[in-house]
């Protein structure tokens, strides 16, 4: 029976985390609740950890049910920690496969946050016989090409092009993206072709949405090819969707790709 006082701390606090070794021999920080049926796996987004509120909600949410539930810190994220400058989307992609090929075993819902949901879909295509299903959280598929580079002023383009360099804002300071990072992010790229994706694919999304515009969002769904979608638009919601009713909309959302 689970303990309900214990699930009153944060996740972060009551589970430590492991290291697993990867391809680049990065040691990623991850976090694992055993469980039955389809695992849940946690993609995060740009510049988050394993100690924001959507993962708690999730994780409590798997213990109280008993299922499977994974989340992990990228390559200079969270408590993985590394060298921002050495970072790519290829790095991380890679950290999550090595996550999904040696630490998790059947179906998975693959559930991506943001920048994670661009990585979900990158997992769906490398490893298309492991997921079950997949949900998408405000995502920001090819964001690094279609919401950076694209929207960059006259001045912005070309003070990158001069200093190698583009400084952009996000939630914690401004964050330097070098050139090479927006060379190597092309090669990524989803929404150039379909998406191929078996099993049902969900995708939650604010209206109020500043980071990732909802014309992104539809431009994603329409991309997709599969037999069961749908794109949940959530009137008041911004891009964290991290007020109570929005959680309760993710973890039904979990349920939904679960069953």
């Amino acid at each position: 029976m689970t303990d309900h006082s214990v699930l009153t701390k944060k996740f972060s606090d009551r589970v430590s985390p492991r290291f697993l070794k990867t391809n680049y021999a990065d040691p990623i920080a991850y976090r694992h609740i055993e469980g039955e049926g389809p695992l849940i796996l946690w993609l995060g987004g740009f510049r988050s950890d394993m100690k924001g509120g959507k993962i708690d909600a999730l994780a409590t949410q798997a213990e109280a049910l008993g299922h499977g539930f994974l989340c992990f810190d990228y390559y200079a994220h969270g408590e993985t920690g590394g060298d921002w400058d050495k970072a790519r989307i290829g790095r991380w992609l890679d950290n999550a496969l090595s996550v999904v090929d040696h630490l998790t075993t059947g179906p998975l819902v693959v559930i991506g946050s943001s920048m994670g949901g661009w990585l979900a879909c990158l997992v769906q295509k490398h490893r298309p016989e492991r997921v079950k299903s997949l949900g998408l959280v405000a995502p920001a598929a090819d964001f690094i090409d279609c919401l950076i580079k694209e929207k960059m002023t006259p001045e912005e383009a070309l003070n990158l092009k001069r200093s190698g360099t583009h400084v952009m804002n996000s939630f914690d300071g401004p964050v330097h993206l070098s050139q090479a990072v927006f060379d190597e992010a092309v090669q990524h790229n989803v929404l150039t072709s379909p998406l191929m994706l078996s099993g049902k694919v969900r995708i939650l999304h604010g209206l109020m949405d500043d980071v990732v515009p909802v014309d992104h969002v539809v431009r994603l769904f329409s991309h997709i090819q599969s037999s069961d979608s749908r794109l949940l638009i959530i009137k008041d919601a911004d891009h964290r969707l991290s007020e109570p009713s929005d959680l309760e909309a993710l973890k039904a959302l979990v349920i939904d790709l679960r069953a």
